[in-house]
């Protein structure tokens, strides 16, 4: 975990929970600023081939990226980018939750970042992958709102109906096309 002081720009270091629990073993009270490891710090445009050889060199699995004023915009840790060479990874904290589920007859139970692109070519339609990326983008956009669980909008064909909430983050969508048919069955998109 970055650990930070006065504001999130100002990382003063890395703490590892494995430090943290061997500290604990050992002493009633901690002195955070001895088991601090030093912050291996990266541009945020630093290529991932790169920062993978710098990792395996230095033998670290995780750095903190800059952007370009010097201010931190995040962490990459070993299994971003290995999820970004081989998809992603499961784990046994991970919901094992299918992208796109089948429910029916034209009919499905969406993860809300399921991609666009991927959405357009399992129910045959033409969601506008142009302007948005995932699901829960787009559906966010056609409420121009926070929506609410069961809150239903529609597009075209298709009726999209919130199913799970978290906060004001959309997690789960049904996507329902109304008409009985996909839209390539009326010249959409193939």
């Amino acid at each position: 975990f970055p650990v930070y002081t006065t504001s999130i720009d100002n990382v003063v270091g890395v703490l590892y929970v494995k430090d943290l629990i061997a500290a604990f073993a050992r002493h009633d009270q901690i002195d955070l600023e001895k088991i601090i490891r030093k912050a291996y710090f990266v541009p945020e445009s630093k290529r991932i081939d790169s920062l993978l050889r710098e990792f395996k060199r230095r033998h670290l699995h995780i750095a903190i990226a800059i952007d370009e004023y010097g201010g931190i915009s995040g962490i990459v840790c070993m299994e971003d980018i290995i999820e970004e060479i081989v998809g992603d990874i499961q784990d046994e904290f991970d919901n094992e939750r299918a992208d796109i589920l089948p429910l029916g007859d034209n009919v499905w139970l969406c993860d809300a970042r399921v991609g666009l692109d991927d959405l357009n070519e399992t129910v045959h339609s033409n969601f506008p992958t142009e302007e948005f990326d995932t699901l829960g983008g787009f559906v966010f956009d056609l409420f121009g709102k926070i929506p609410v669980k069961f809150e239903k909008v529609s597009w075209n064909q298709y009726d999209f109906i919130v199913q799970e909430m978290e906060g004001h983050k959309v997690n789960l969508i049904k996507v329902i096309c109304r008409k009985g048919k996909n839209a390539d069955d009326e010249g959409g998109k193939p």
